[in-house]
């Protein structure tokens, strides 16, 4: 069973390297890992070379595109088109993964489900954009609570970086939700094919909500496990942030919940995946 990292990214440099290092640092070796870049950002690419010249070998293959507005969702539906991996982990540029990250997912994906780790553990823009955390993530013990907890304007507990499995997956019973998150869950390329990829008319605000109720109208059901697929974002400003789109995107989405809707809109992948599947 091979899995493919897709890692959406744009212009953020400097945390894509802090965030490939943390996918050299893994337990389980992805078999592939595509960035998708929405624009052409030479830092993205400088990011690379940084990494490559660090001496990891990575199975990198580095994707770009014209940016024409929010492009995320076009990005990740070329990306998808090139994976190799029977499970598609979809990740952003500025989400660094633990060690066990790959591994875990591996572990509990089955048969007619997606996974999600959620919501990730955010690091404070004001610290980071201060400090360089490669070290800390070379050693992991940017991942420690202490470390972590040191940090002004860090306020999650300590549970949700365990790394006792049993703990962890008790916890993960706890706080069950189905939402597919863009930036940390976990998908069988097949089913990703059968509903068509993203949408790539919805703009920043429900594209990924979207993806997780096209699969629950084939039958695949989500299932979230936060404490036990543990990453850390950058936190960032969001200036591509607009309510208007946003409220459109949920209409949109009640729509495709309400009437069962599986295929998107608009889709490379609508063109490309009919022959594949």
């Amino acid at each position: 069973m091979k899995i493919t990292v897709i890692i959406s990214a744009h212009c953020k440099g400097r945390e894509l390297e802090c965030v490939l290092t943390g996918y050299a640092r893994q337990t389980h070796r992805p078999d592939q890992i595509i960035i998708a870049q929405d624009g052409v950002d030479p830092a993205i690419g400088a990011a690379i070379a940084a990494v490559q010249a660090e001496g990891w070998q990575l199975p990198l293959l580095h994707q770009m595109q014209e940016q024409r507005g929010f492009g995320k969702y076009r990005a990740l539906n070329r990306a998808i088109l090139a994976a190799c991996g029977d499970l598609l982990l979809f990740t952003d540029g500025d989400c660094i993964p633990r060690d066990d990250y790959v591994e875990n997912y591996v572990r509990l994906m089955r048969r007619g489900i997606f996974l999600s780790g959620g919501s990730h553990i955010s690091i404070p823009e004001a610290y980071h954009m201060r400090n360089n955390l490669l070290g800390a993530v070379r050693d992991q013990s940017l991942f420690s609570y202490g470390y972590l907890s040191a940090i002004p304007g860090f306020h999650k507990g300590a549970s949700r970086l365990t790394r006792n499995r049993l703990l962890a997956r008790m916890l993960d019973v706890l706080t069950q939700r189905d939402a597919f998150s863009g930036s940390n869950s976990c998908a069988w390329r097949k089913d990703v094919l059968a509903v068509g990829g993203f949408d790539e008319q919805m703009a920043y605000g429900g594209g990924d909500l979207n993806m997780g109720l096209r699969l629950n109208h084939i039958g695949v059901r989500g299932v979230r496990a936060r404490h036990t697929l543990v990453s850390l974002h950058l936190d960032h400003g969001r200036n591509y942030y607009c309510a208007d789109k946003e409220r459109a995107n949920h209409d949109w989405n009640r729509q495709v919940r309400s009437s069962k809707l599986v295929l998107p809109r608009e889709s490379q992948i609508c063109a490309g995946f009919v022959q594949i599947v």
